[in-house]
């Protein structure tokens, strides 16, 4: 069965071009427009590895990173607007396993992804 990936973004557009082009490399997808959503979704669903935006509304990228690392060693990716290197710094040490800013160009997100799993 093909890897599950949490895209955690509240950002519908950004969202499904991420669903486009991981679903167009074969692999499955689970959204999630909030921090509170992704973190519900990935207790029950055990995705693979988490896409988190940090900006959410109710819990942050941050915080959602935070608890999961409580119970999961998934591989989680940072996508954020906060571009200064004491976001990415911040991410990183909180368990994040590589951190992407915006804008960014979908293919090297997928082969981020893909490098993770």
């Amino acid at each position: 069965m093909a890897p599950l990936i949490l895209i955690a973004e509240d950002n519908d557009e950004i969202r499904a071009l991420l669903r486009l082009y991981l679903a167009g490399e074969g692999l499955r997808v689970l959204e999630a427009a909030d921090g509170d959503e992704a973190l519900a979704k990935a207790r029950a669903e055990g995705p693979d590895l988490a896409i988190l935006d940090v900006m959410m509304p109710g819990l942050s990228g941050y915080e959602v990173t935070r608890a999961l690392r409580r119970f999961s060693d998934m591989p989680i990716l940072i996508l954020s607007a906060k571009s200064e290197d004491n976001d990415k710094i911040l991410g990183l040490n909180l368990g994040a396993d590589d951190y992407v800013t915006k804008p960014f160009n979908p293919v090297e997100v997928v082969a981020r992804v893909k490098a993770q799993l």
